[in-house]
């Protein structure tokens, strides 16, 4: 699956949203793949 071009900026937005989830804290220190990873399923939960 491609990430659209701003799919960063998504993720930011969708942290913000699932902040309950306590993910915020952790973003700093996962690699690339991982925060892929957190968006795809951060996307498929809020059902975008």
């Amino acid at each position: 699956m491609k990430l659209p071009r701003d799919w960063l900026k998504e993720l930011e937005l969708l942290t913000w949203r699932f902040a309950g989830m306590g993910i915020t804290p952790d973003l700093a220190s996962m690699t690339m793949v991982e925060l892929a990873g957190l968006y795809l399923y951060l996307r498929r939960l809020s059902g975008a």
